[in-house]
């Protein structure tokens, strides 16, 4: 039961079975209409042929039929016989016919002698067809088909039938002819018709199937490739690509999930990488504390100032270590907020001017000169207490990196579209080849330079986050040796509704 569902699941086959069926309607119809119009036709050209035979038929018999002679009118019987078999020969189809008197009962019958026992002779047949009284009335009756079904026989007979009155020139309408014939030959027509069509319908259907399913081949062939690829990705195996070709829909895909392959290695890389710095960043304080620790109780010292030194060491590295594991969850936090921020008017002179303050002390310890320049009051939305860690860290670090008589210069002004916040140093700046990584999570362009300053790595991606959620943007010029200058762009608009 699962293999049939998997089998008519399958793309591949649906293709089939959907061309199939479009194919099959499209024939079944096309057929019908076929048939239902060369009927029509063919019986039409039957029906001017009897319709010109009828009166023919009663041309022929008006004299004799009008004469009232005995002799005359006994000799009719037979001229009908011969009619019927000349009408027969053209149309190779049994015909009949009958003449009818003006009061519409049969007077002669072309079967009263082939046929005695199926003789309709002297019965009223205006009480049976309608059409009799009509004839004889003088209006117009367009021949007639009808199925009948024989005695001794299951099957119905399609059957013509035609009228014509029997006019006098003197005595008007005298009587009527009414000639029935056989369409079977019609019906084997388009029965033979309809055998080839069917034949020719199963021929068709067994080339759509073989040609659909070849075709459907070129078409799905991507979409398994991309099937394939995605099951090895599942299993981890995220360097897998595709080869982009098919038609512009599948060109499309094809390419969109190269880019999210290639997004999801790179997801995948920086989640390993970020694993792997931050087991390093913990492990760093964790080894130090250890190794003061274990000197600790193995030294035999007296000296209260050694234990205080070697406690206010721990306590440094304990320091750090809750630094780094407060950014890490800074960060979670914020990769699992997304967008969720406060959304609330910010003064950004303001905050940059309270961040500026709590950082004045670590400018003064080393002899570094804190500037600040204002534009005109900017107000932004967003959250106030992220926005001032953004400043707060990117001017911290600007501080740790410049050297001791250095400037740390911070403006605030209005751009086209944007309040920016500039924070530029004299500090030692940043190698082009870095420039690209500086965001990076536990990034160090100086590694020990870094750790002497007790930098935890991810102060930047930290204000980056943060920036990216409020709308804004974040980048850097710097050139080696001459110092670096951020800038921090946040959009200015409306609060959110």
């Amino acid at each position: 039961m699962l293999t049939n569902r998997t089998f008519f699941l399958s793309l591949r086959w649906q293709i089939v079975i959907t061309y199939l069926i479009i194919i099959l309607i499209g024939f079944t119809f096309i057929g019908i209409s076929v048939l239902d119009i060369l009927g029509k036709y063919m019986i039409d050209n039957k029906k001017n042929a009897f319709r010109l035979y009828a009166n023919w038929v009663a041309q022929a018999v008006s004299y004799d039929y009008a004469s009232g002679d005995p002799d005359i009118l006994a000799s009719i019987v037979y001229d009908l016989q011969a009619l019927g078999e000349e009408i027969f020969n053209k149309e190779l189809e049994a015909t009949r016919i009958l003449i009818l008197n003006k009061n519409g009962v049969v007077d002669y019958d072309s079967y009263n002698i082939v046929h005695g026992p199926d003789s309709l002779l002297k019965q009223d047949l205006s009480r049976v067809f309608p059409e009799v009284k009509a004839v004889l009335a003088g209006e117009r009756v367009e021949p007639k088909e009808l199925y009948i079904r024989p005695k001794d026989s299951r099957d119905a007979k399609l059957v013509l039938y035609t009228y014509a009155p029997i006019q006098h020139e003197k005595q008007g309408i005298i009587g009527m002819v009414i000639i029935s014939t056989s369409l079977s030959g019609i019906e084997r027509m388009l029965a033979e018709v309809k055998t080839r069509v069917s034949t020719y319908l199963i021929i068709t259907s067994a080339v759509i199937i073989i040609a659909s399913y070849m075709i459907s081949g070129f078409i799905t062939r991507p979409i398994k490739e991309l099937t394939d690829v995605i099951k090895k990705m599942s299993q981890g195996h995220l360097d897998q690509r595709v080869k982009v070709r098919g038609s512009k829909e599948l060109r499309q895909l094809g390419e969109a999930f190269n880019i999210m392959s290639e997004k999801l290695e790179n997801l995948d890389r920086a989640r390993n990488e970020f694993v792997s710095n931050a087991s390093h960043e913990l492990k760093t304080p964790l080894s130090a504390i250890k190794v003061l620790t274990e000197s600790l109780i193995h030294m035999d010292v007296d000296d209260p100032s050694i234990y205080r030194e070697f406690l206010e060491d721990i306590n440094s590295e304990i320091d750090r270590l809750n630094a780094i594991i407060n950014d890490l969850l800074t960060l979670v936090k914020i990769d699992t907020e997304g967008e969720e921020l406060k959304q609330e008017p910010v003064d950004l002179v303001e905050l940059v001017d309270s961040a500026i303050k709590g950082l004045q002390i670590l400018a003064q310890q080393k002899d570094i000169r804190l500037e600040v320049f204002y534009d005109d009051r900017l107000t932004v939305y967003g959250d106030a207490v992220k926005l001032r860690q953004v400043v707060s860290n990117i001017v911290d670090n600007a501080i740790k990196y410049t050297p001791e008589g250095g400037r740390v210069t911070v403006e605030v002004y209005k751009g086209l579209e944007n309040a920016v916040v500039k924070v530029s140093d004299t500090g030692i700046g940043i190698p082009a080849e870095d420039l690209p990584h500086i965001f990076d999570r536990f990034y160090r362009v100086d590694k020990a330079r870094s750790r002497a300053t007790g930098g935890t790595g991810l102060g930047l991606s930290i204000a980056q986050k943060i920036v990216l959620q409020h709308g804004g943007n974040i980048r850097v010029v710097s050139e080696e040796g001459k110092g670096s200058t951020f800038y921090v762009e946040l959009p200015l608009k409306e609060k959110k509704q």
